[in-house]
């Protein structure tokens, strides 16, 4: 069954009427036309009858009720009702019910089905700027008074959604819209102050990683290379680094075999910078001569000895009358 919503038509003019002017007139006149309204609403889908569902039976409203459910002092509606009484806003039937005649004239309703018909129509007719009456499918239909049972066909169940969702897209700022063809993406101010330094830096290092290990995971993309490229330019430019120094520092880091083997990006040149470069300069710095070679067993002494006589002096062959260097044995 097709849903059914209610309103209530309240005329420009409503608080104009000699009723509502007599009315709110009198002493809290304001809070006797705001209990009429709201005696309105709570009677819309009962066509003016204040009546109300108890089980399965229809029980008039009193005033104590009307007053508890409207939020409205007690003595106030006892007033308001004896005065909507004598002009006529209010009228007691035989069955004790309690009715508001110009509530007829009020009420408006419609079903789900018929809002959706309805805003098709007027969507077409925002578009074409004609009547589309005729355009749209045929439909039963039934009016009764001022109550609209419209009966919407199965195709069209789900056009409400398709409005709401052409309707949202209408409402985007099409100013906001960026087409990377018209208007390129702005690079940060690192990316656009990189140079041939930054990427001599960035080659010069992508070869020492595979050198020492080919599968290495260095940059492979324009887009790599810059992300490199820029560690070297925030050296220069933050960091205050020379161009002289981060050769000097980044030679000895791809040519150390300790150092070679831990520097494996641009990101982690910069952190180890200072230590780098000292590491560097002391290198340079130390006397040729009082270094020490790096593998020690090379540098042990070589002596000379005759194998031959230490086997017969074992043997007990014979007594040899010298060992190692030509001294005599004591």
């Amino acid at each position: 069954m097709a849903k059914k919503y209610y309103w209530m038509k309240l005329r420009e003019d409503f608080f104009d009427d000699d009723a509502i002017e007599w009315l709110e007139e009198k002493p809290k006149g304001k809070e006797y036309s705001l209990f009429y309204l709201k005696l309105c609403l709570k009677s819309l889908k009962t066509n003016g009858i204040l009546i109300r569902s108890v089980g399965n039976i229809l029980v008039p409203y009193d005033v104590k009720k009307l007053a508890e459910i409207t939020k409205t002092d007690f003595d106030t509606a006892v007033v308001a009702m004896n005065l909507f009484k004598t002009i006529g806003l209010v009228e007691v039937l035989e069955s004790g019910e309690i009715c508001l005649p110009r509530m007829e004239e009020m009420i408006g309703s419609e079903t789900d089905k018929a809002a959706i018909m309805r805003r098709i129509r007027e969507q077409k007719k925002l578009a074409s700027g004609n009547s589309v009456t005729e355009m749209l499918p045929e439909c039963s239909t039934c009016e009764t008074g001022n109550n609209v049972t419209t009966e919407l066909p199965e195709s069209y169940q789900n056009v409400t959604q398709r409005l709401d969702i052409r309707d949202r897209d209408k409402e985007i700022d099409k100013t906001s819209f960026v087409d990377p063809l018209v208007q390129p993406v702005k690079k940060s101010k690192s990316e656009t102050m990189v140079g041939d330094f930054e990427y001599q830096c960035v080659d010069m290092l992508i070869s020492s990683c595979l050198s020492s290990f080919p599968n290495a995971k260095v940059p492979s993309t324009d887009q790599e290379r810059m992300k490199w490229a820029v560690e070297i330019e925030r050296m220069k430019r933050i960091d205050k680094r020379s161009e002289q120094e981060i050769i000097e520092a980044l030679t000895f880091a791809t040519t150390d075999s300790f150092w070679k083997c831990n520097i494996r990006s641009t990101k982690k040149f910069r952190e180890k910078f200072e230590t780098l470069i000292v590491r560097a300069r002391t290198r340079t710095n130390q006397p040729q001569g009082s270094r020490q070679p790096q593998n020690r067993f090379n540098n042990f002494h070589q002596r000379d000895y005759d194998f031959d006589a230490y086997e017969r002096q074992l043997l007990g062959a014979e007594q040899p009358k010298s060992i190692g260097n030509g001294q005599e044995e004591d």
